[in-house]
């Protein structure tokens, strides 16, 4: 039997350098140093006698050869880890388990029908819901999921578009910003604290100052108390809007959204399940509903 002249972390280091955008951000997420990623990568390119990679303004491009290889690589890994996954459900006495992960962001009673058809329907199946905060590097860290629910939109990782979300800037109803012209708000947010859930791309804004918060409770105490203005999406902070304690702010520029993607975990065991009850039947429906919106 011939034996393999690369390694799995070989190619491993290569898809993290692809998707996380370098050498320097692949090294922070592995846990290593970028000499060390440097040096994966010039291994496996001298090992293969292929350039994986060519510099281009001083920064790393896939060469053809090197895509060829990714996507090759990608199938690989894929393989491998659910080689495991299996070796692991083999030793397993009992139902099997669908792992649901959903960004804390996300909130919609729909999705919860749909997983409660699925359990009344699968009892040879336990489901273990989470509902977490995600960064978008957590959507590559985060382990042993099968589906995957979150704001956060990673195309190497296909994501299925779900639902789109109207997104809202509140603040206590007797803050500064409350007393702001529509086309002074933004000007005047950036003289403001922000009070950021650190999930969010909220490039735009610029404030004077932001604190960072662990959840969506704490962000909305915060914003009750006058401490700064937030952006979340609207359903999250509706009752606190008809109890008086937040109010929207009004800005001169076009509603936001927020859109929310459905990540199926490529070796899992139960992604016809998932697809069936969970994402074939509607996502024509939508579709349609986003295109809706943007008109």
């Amino acid at each position: 039997m011939e034996k393999t002249r690369t390694t799995l972390d070989q190619w491993i280091t290569l898809q993290a350098v692809v998707d996380y955008g370098g050498f320097a951000q692949a090294a922070e997420i592995l846990h290593r140093t970028q000499s060390s990623i440097s040096y994966t990568i010039s291994k496996l390119e001298q090992t293969l006698e292929i350039e994986i990679f060519s510099l281009e303004k001083r920064r790393a491009v896939l060469t053809k050869q090197g895509e060829q290889l990714l996507a090759l690589s990608r199938e690989v890994t894929n393989k491998a880890i659910s080689l495991e996954e299996v070796a692991k459900s083999l030793n397993y006495e009992g139902n099997n388990k669908i792992n649901i992960v959903i960004d804390s962001l996300y909130q919609s009673d729909e999705i919860l029908k749909k997983i409660g058809g699925l359990s009344r329907s699968r009892k040879d199946y336990d489901i273990d819901l989470k509902r977490v905060l995600l960064k978008k590097t957590d959507v590559f860290e985060v382990k042993n999921y099968d589906l995957l629910i979150t704001h956060h939109y990673v195309e190497s990782l296909n994501p299925i578009f779900l639902e789109q979300v109207e997104a809202v800037f509140v603040s206590n109803p007797n803050h500064k910003l409350q007393h702001c012209q529509a086309d002074n708000v933004l000007k005047s947010m950036e003289k403001t604290t922000l009070i950021a859930l650190g999930t969010t791309d909220m490039d735009s804004i610029k404030s004077i100052q932001t604190i960072h918060v662990p959840n969506v409770d704490l962000a909305i105490q915060l914003t009750e108390n006058s401490i700064g203005y937030l952006w979340l999406p609207k359903n999250l902070v509706q009752k606190e809007l008809n109890n008086n304690s937040l109010k929207e702010l009004k800005t001169a520029n076009k509603k936001s959204f927020y859109n929310f993607y459905m990540y199926l975990n490529k070796n899992s065991m139960a992604n016809e399940i998932l697809r069936y009850y969970l994402i074939d039947n509607e996502k024509a429906k939508l579709m349609s509903q986003l295109m809706n919106n943007q008109n």
